[in-house]
């Protein structure tokens, strides 16, 4: 079993390449050096997300039924790096095929998206009541860390190295890429899924999106996780997305603090969910979950209040190690609550609520800076504004019963 866990935690290591080097490079090379809009990428955020919306359901409920996830992943995994590998090489060796590289983004994203779908509910397979947040705090700390190194090693081929084609940003894509595939070998190929006896249920209608839904929601401590997870990721991951901003406006911290700063924060984020994913098998996931919410509360009205740089580090540090558990053991708490027969499908809603978490916090985030002024002071009511919306998460969190110990 723990070579299975080294496997799975390997495979969240090995995607966080990919993950962060798209999501810093990509981007930038699209507009910044293709002299796009800043919609077009949005856009093809938003097209990946609606194809991942409309299928992510049904393929959770297939994979319910079948019990078989090693095949999908192994097949989304291989067309994820395969898309990947061909973006990298046209932004590397072309110039003027915006659309055909944004066309390969969007269906690349998607894919490496619905692998997700196969990959975290091996979680349940891996793990007991005792030990599904640690588990799952392994995983999470190895994307965290491989996020750092994503950052750190991608560095040297945007500011010098050039393996073909024209030096800049798109050379960092291709070497993520690489370490993405080689990094999830193990998983993909040495991973073995125990056999289980399906039962065949004759005449049974296909599910649909609405039906699907009902299915969940209607086991009520599910559906409040689901929609605290919606609450609370939305706001923390508002403030990640920001924090590059909020430093430079509110602290005039240079490039080279906000990637140390980073660094040090997912680092810490790491050992957070590691430690405090031990702690919740112990004490309880609910419990710990809540606690970790009001202390997240605390810190965001504090950063709001300060504009000590000195005394805002130690606030972003401790914030960082409270950051990982938040979603590792969400993700516990998804398998545990979850009826054995919508086990996949749970997990998809889970995927879909973190993918479309970017619509209350940002559209709060904004709001505040239009009427306040994108000024320090309008930084600091944002922040302020996001402490509030977790504190609003906590009312779903509290309809939630501590799952019953024993296995999942």
């Amino acid at each position: 079993m723990k070579k299975k866990i080294a496997y799975w935690a390997l495979y969240d290591f090995a995607n966080s390449f990919v993950q962060m080097a798209y999501l810093f490079y990509f981007s930038q090379w699209l507009v910044i050096d293709q002299g796009k809009p800043a919609w077009w990428y949005n856009l093809a955020l938003i097209l990946s997300s609606i194809l991942f919306f409309l299928t992510a359901p049904y393929i959770g409920k297939v994979i319910d039924t079948s019990k078989k996830k090693i095949v999908g992943l192994r097949t989304w995994t291989a067309l994820s790096f395969i898309g990947f590998i061909i973006l990298a090489l046209l932004m590397m060796l072309t110039n003027g095929q915006e659309i055909l590289a944004t066309t390969l983004f969007i269906f690349s994203t998607y894919a490496y998206l619905v692998s997700f779908l196969y990959y975290t509910p091996i979680l349940n397979d891996l793990s007991t009541r005792e030990n599904c947040s640690w588990v799952s705090g392994i995983g999470f700390g190895a994307n965290s860390i491989g996020q750092v190194l994503g950052i750190l090693l991608t560095i040297p081929f945007v500011s010098g190295i050039t393996l073909f084609g024209d030096p800049g940003r798109a050379q960092a894509l291709l070497p993520a890429t690489i370490l993405f595939g080689l990094l999830s070998i193990p998983m993909v190929f040495l991973y073995r899924e125990e056999k289980v006896v399906i039962e065949v249920v004759e005449n049974q209608d296909r599910p649909t999106v609405l039906s699907l839904f009902k299915s969940v929601f209607s086991h009520k401590s599910l559906a409040f996780i689901l929609i605290a997870y919606f609450l609370f990721s939305d706001s923390l991951l508002t403030f990640a997305n920001n924090f590059p901003l909020y430093l430079e406006t509110v602290f005039k911290a240079t490039d080279t603090t906000k990637s140390l700063l980073t660094a040090g924060i997912l680092i810490l984020s790491a050992f957070g969910a590691l430690i405090l994913g031990k702690v919740s098998d112990k004490i309880g996931n609910v419990k710990i979950l809540k606690i970790i919410i009001v202390i997240w509360c605390l810190l965001l009205f504090s950063m709001a209040a300060t504009t000590n740089f000195g005394a805002a580090i130690p606030i972003f540090l401790f914030a960082g190690i409270l950051f990982g558990p938040i979603f590792s053991i969400s993700r516990s708490l998804v398998g545990q609550l979850s009826p054995e027969n919508l086990r996949a499908t749970s997990y998809s809603y889970l995927v879909l609520a973190e993918r479309f978490a970017t619509f209350i916090g940002p559209a709060v985030w904004s709001t505040v800076l239009i009427v306040v002024g994108e000024t320090v002071n309008g930084y600091r009511s944002s922040v302020f504004s996001l402490g509030v919306l977790l504190l609003i998460s906590l009312l779903a969190l509290n309809r939630i019963k501590e799952p019953v110990r024993g296995n999942i």
